[in-house]
């Protein structure tokens, strides 16, 4: 018996980091900065690292370490960067055995650049063909206990199946949406009551709520969509997590950050990990601050991931929540 599959994207990562890129303001751009290199030049790479990415194989990699059976269902190529993410499943012992790998289509990649404070910019290369339902072992997925689903793409008849797949067979479902999923949100909206635990950024909540963060009915609206337990991230301002019986808050972890890539996929792993493991959710947050704080103190988004003795060890020693009152 498997406790998690995740479902959804795989990758190939490239990151590169420089001393020659540098932030600028740029007020056409939607968060008024640019990230710039010297045009027409060439310069120095100080860090890189080519690896695995995405939301399936970044979770179930970080449910593997945390001491859990981890399975991870995603569509490749037989290309040569899909090497990649089989060596990283493999040593990783996540079970990738039920993974599609298409021999006419190539293995999604991703350029990272990374900022010299950790913030990054992603150049995405998509394959033509992505997750459809006649590429799920059904069978398979009745051998555990939670799906994990990360972004399909836009595929809501795939979720729509898939979630009712899960009530059906009483797994418990994890759902951390993409833009593309948010893009129709009326339908999306319309699965939350059947999503045990729900994670959104601050943007992605902004969307599905309908209002700005600092709205006064932005909680409650929030809450309003159903899903019993919801997670709002919100990169170095904290997190914030949303229940039938409580809401609370909890600060970052004082870091110096390398790479902000995988910050929400370890976050959202880690909490799903703690409710396996039976923790109260203060401490699944604890635990989810602790492994996105990791995460982001190293170039990728494995490299950080926490083992479930160092998780265990690290959240005793700080307990940083605080409360939130409605």
């Amino acid at each position: 018996m498997l406790d998690t599959i995740s479902i959804g994207a795989a990758t190939v990562d490239i990151f590169i980091k420089s001393e020659s890129f540098s932030v600028q303001d740029n007020s056409s751009c939607s968060n008024n900065l640019s990230l710039v290199l010297p045009y027409a030049s060439k310069e120095e790479i100080n860090q890189s690292l080519i690896c695995s990415g995405g939301g399936a194989t970044n979770s179930s990699v970080a449910f593997s370490r945390l001491g859990l059976k981890s399975a991870c269902v995603s569509l490749f190529g037989q290309d040569n960067l899909s090497n990649y993410v089989l060596t990283d499943l493999k040593n990783e012992k996540v079970n990738y055995k039920h993974s599609i790998r298409l021999k006419k289509d190539n293995t999604d990649f991703s350029v990272i650049i990374i900022a010299p404070d950790g913030a990054r910019t992603i150049l995405v290369n998509r394959g033509s063909s992505c997750l459809e339902k006649q590429h799920i072992d059904w069978d398979f997925l009745k051998k555990t206990k939670w799906l994990y689903i990360t972004s399909l793409e836009g595929n809501l008849d795939l979720l729509e199946n898939l979630i009712g797949f899960g009530t059906e067979n009483n797994i418990k479902i994890s759902l951390n949406p993409g833009s593309r999923e948010l893009a129709q949100k009326k339908l999306l909206k319309s699965f939350l009551p059947y999503i045990d635990f729900l994670l959104l950024n601050k943007e992605e909540s902004e969307t599905l709520a309908g209002l700005k963060s600092d709205h006064r009915d932005f909680w409650s609206e929030l809450k309003s969509t159903g899903s019993k337990i919801t997670a709002v991230t919100k990169g170095r301002n904290g997190a914030y997590i949303i229940s039938d019986s409580q809401t609370i808050f909890s600060p970052i972890i004082s870091t110096v950050p390398q790479d902000e890539t995988g910050a929400g996929d370890s976050f959202g792993s880690a909490f799903v990990a703690g409710l396996i493991h039976q923790q109260d959710i203060q401490t699944c947050l604890n635990w989810a601050i602790h492994n996105s704080a990791s995460v982001v103190s190293h170039l990728g988004a494995k490299t950080g991931l926490l083992t479930l003795s160092k998780i265990k060890k690290q959240t005793k020693l700080n307990r940083p929540q605080v409360s939130f009152p409605e």
